[in-house]
């Protein structure tokens, strides 16, 4: 069945021009720096970041973006082309599934994704003839009506007895060229039977007749064809015509695309980009000499200019020798494996380890998003950086923990600390090796910062504000020690990964005095007698209670300020079944929880590993929200981190496909009303969102009223926001006016009246 996406703007707006968007509003913060594929319209040029489309409008000179949160089925792209016949923009996802977007409508086919095909399942390439898109797949080519939006008919070149790869198509006199790695084949346009294996000839006069043929391009009365062969230094690049002859062979060159030109072809390589004409002589190169350290994976002429996909640079443009980069600002990389966020300011931290706790050895690399600017920072001298800490008190101080290189401190972006084995109480697992592996960072009312390592005797160790260190004798016996928070009531709850359970610690508010230190490990025993032991987050509520992410769903411990006097029991979310049987459920039992967050209003965010991201209410029994690919923008259902930005409300979702962010209507109650304000404002008669009003304490009760003192609309606030859908009682918008807003504080001690413009 097709799916059919109406999109009402097709392209979204640059980040950061508006900072008040709407309650509900998704943004995506991917790659848009690395540009894998592209092609080009009249009007447009269409490159592919992998996660996403970049999309340059040359009458207005206009970069914009696509996603899933504007209308794309999927993220994971794998080819794009474009029909100029028919206005359509082909997009082939990794999963196979497949989209045409044209006159502002997105049509999804998902015939070939549901399809059962043994094997590989890829789309390789995607050429455009007529009114047909030929896709060159792993098990063959599949043509796609674009008129009809259906898929056609499925052909198979090869020998018949094993399927064969396409990697590439081209058409000329008459003729349909296939590459595939085992051989090039041709076969009449004309013919109806190409499903049939045995009306594709095999070019058996070609070098490696059966070898791996990777590209193909007609020009003039020639084929141009690649051949790659294993183990070789460089690729051969063959033209025919009729006969085959050696066009060109450079040791160390690997050609990645070979398009169609105006008058002649392009073979892009990563290192080069060549233009030449019908005859196949060299009309232009770009190389390192006009870009340099080039990673070009693909290039297209478009009205007399060469557009270029680059892996490291973004869509690139040449024109009359000089070279323009286009790209749009985001994070370093896709890969989030913790954010932090607090006071306007996101950090993204793209390290790792395996589910072993074993390093990945991803280079450091921290995306900062503050003041709606993105600032990248990295190191190829460190790596795997795994969590980060805003300092509460100041949002430009920050620090980071990494699985080998110690503790990184940061100001205004900058490194002015590398705490390691050298210069600091820190050990490492190796003597001698950059094995200097933290986890948990936090941060007490003292300014201490609070740290713990695996592997090493002394699992805490304290950074005082002066610079001094403590180091704590205690050991705790396991191999690995992750998360750790610092409560309310000044207790270090600490994860113990791999079934170890958790890690209760009190300094009794003295950290370089140990005689006095309390601790307890413990498993997580639940009120029904269930023991749990593997705990994946934990995070501290408004109320002071302790909810802990397992792999059976989330828990709570309602009175942990006795879990040193008493015995401590955790409590499942039970969901009553309201069907009579008097029985229940437990909520997201099956689910792993990878992340907890708290919002202003005290709901609960949880991240799960392979069931999307929920929000529960306040005590945890409601389903406030759930997202997931099916039902929502999200990019993926595997959430590996969530944070929420007390100031704004923002939500952000660090997903196994890069990172999001949904505009929450929560966000931290303020002790007084500080610059209370709603947005939009005017209201325009064009908005259809909620009217949002922030600034506010907590649980602020609000009474909505026309100028002659009506009642309009009354509610309470979530934390330090609350919202209005614009409509009267009885459901209808309310008429063109002024409204008035009375704010006040639960207790009635604190109040505030704000103006609004309504237009119907």
């Amino acid at each position: 069945m097709r799916r059919i996406v109406f999109i009402f703007f097709l392209l979204a707006s640059l980040p950061g021009l508006n900072a008040q968007t709407p309650v509900g509003s998704w943004s995506d913060h991917l790659v848009y720096n690395s540009v894998r594929a592209l092609c080009a319209s009249s009007k447009d040029i269409f490159a592919s970041t992998g996660s996403s489309l970049l999309v340059y409008n040359r009458e207005y000179e206009e970069l914009k973006k696509m996603s899933t949160i504007n209308g794309l089925t999927e993220t994971g792209i794998s080819a794009i082309n474009w029909s100029e016949e028919y206005n359509t923009l082909v997009i082939a996802y990794i999963t196979t599934n497949i989209d045409l977007i044209k006159n502002n409508t997105i049509t999804n086919l998902p015939d070939i994704a549901r399809k059962y095909i043994p094997g590989k399942k890829e789309v390789n390439r995607i050429r455009i003839r007529g009114k047909y898109a030929y896709l060159a797949c792993s098990f063959g080519i599949v043509v796609i009506d674009i008129a009809k939006n259906e898929v056609y008919d499925t052909w198979k070149p090869g020998s018949g007895s094993e399927t064969t790869e396409v990697w590439d198509l081209a058409f000329g006199d008459g003729k349909i060229y296939a590459a595939t790695g085992a051989g090039l084949y041709s076969a009449d346009q004309a013919n109806t039977g190409l499903a049939y294996f045995g009306n594709w000839k095999l070019l058996s006069d070609f070098p490696q007749p059966y070898g791996k043929y990777t590209s193909v391009v007609c020009s003039g009365s020639k084929l141009y064809a690649n051949l790659s062969v294993t183990n070789a230094p460089g690729d051969y690049i063959y033209s025919y015509d009729g006969t085959p002859e050696l066009f060109s062979y450079i040791p160390g060159i690997y050609n990645r695309t070979f398009e169609v030109s105006s008058d002649g072809f392009i073979i892009t390589a990563s290192s080069s980009v060549k233009q030449f004409n019908s005859g196949g002589s060299l009309v232009s190169s770009i190389d390192s000499s006009r870009w340099p350290d080039p990673d070009f994976s693909q290039a297209v002429e478009s009205n007399g200019e060469i557009w270029i996909a680059d892996r490291s640079s973004g869509l690139l443009r040449s024109l009359n020798s000089k070279i323009t980069p286009f790209t749009l600002p985001g994070p370093l990389t896709n890969n989030a494996f913790h954010i932090s966020s607090s006071d306007g300011k996101t950090i993204i931290a793209a390290g790792g380890t395996d589910v072993s706790w074993n390093n990945l050895w991803r280079p450091l690399q921290l995306s900062v998003f503050d003041e709606n600017e993105w600032t990248g920072i990295s190191s190829s001298s460190v790596s795997d950086g795994i969590r980060t800490l805003i300092d509460p008190d100041d949002r430009n101080h920050f620090f980071v923990a990494t699985w080998g290189g110690g503790l990184l401190e940061y100001k205004n972006n900058e490194l002015i600390h590398q705490y390691n084995y050298t210069n600091s109480p820190l050990q490492t697992i190796i003597p001698g090796r950059p094995y200097v592996r933290i986890c948990g960072l936090a941060m007490d009312k003292k300014k201490n910062l609070w740290i713990t390592q695996s592997e090493v005797t002394g699992s805490m160790k304290v950074l005082k504000p002066d610079g001094t260190w403590i180091v704590n004798p205690l050991t705790i016996d396991v191999q690995m020690i992750g998360d750790m928070i610092i409560t309310s009531n000044g207790y270090k709850w600490i994860i113990l990964p791999r079934g170890n359970g958790l890690f209760v610690f009190d300094d009794k508010g003295t950290p370089d005095v140990f005689t006095d230190d309390r601790y307890k490990k413990m498993l997580i025993e639940e009120s029904d007698g269930d023991i749990l032991s593997y705990v994946y987050s934990i995070a501290e509520d408004l109320e002071g209670n302790i909810w802990v992410g397992t792999d059976q769903g989330p828990l709570v411990y309602y009175n942990p300020e006795k879990v040193f006097t008493e015995k401590l029991n955790a409590f499942r979310i039970k969901i009553p079944r309201n069907d009579g049987s008097n029985t229940y459920d437990y909520m997201l039992q099956t689910e792993v929880i990878t992340s907890i967050a708290i919002d202003g209003a005290d709901r609960k965010w949880l991240g799960t590993e392979k069931a999307g991201a929920y929000l529960l209410s306040p005590d945890g029994t409601v389903q406030v929200k759930k997202y997931t690919e099916e039902n929502s923008p999200i990019l993926s259902n595997s959430i590996v981190s969530v944070a929420v930005d007390n100031k704004t409300g923002d939500v952000w979702f660090g997903t196994s496909k890069g990172v999001q962010s949904v505009r929450g209507d929560a966000t931290e109650g303020l002790d007084e009303f500080t610059n209370v304000y709603a947005f939009p404002n005017p209201v325009r008669q064009e908005f259809s969102g909620n009217l949002t009003i922030t600034g506010l304490v907590r649980d602020s009760r609000i009474k909505i009223t026309d100028v002659s003192g009506n009642l309009v609309y009354e509610t309470e606030s979530s934390g330090g926001m609350a919202s209005w859908d614009l409509k009267t009682y009885n459901g209808h918008r309310v008429a063109t006016g002024v409204y008035l807003i009375f704010c006040a504080s639960n207790d009635g001690t604190d109040s505030c009246v704000i103006k609004v413009l309504v237009i119907k």
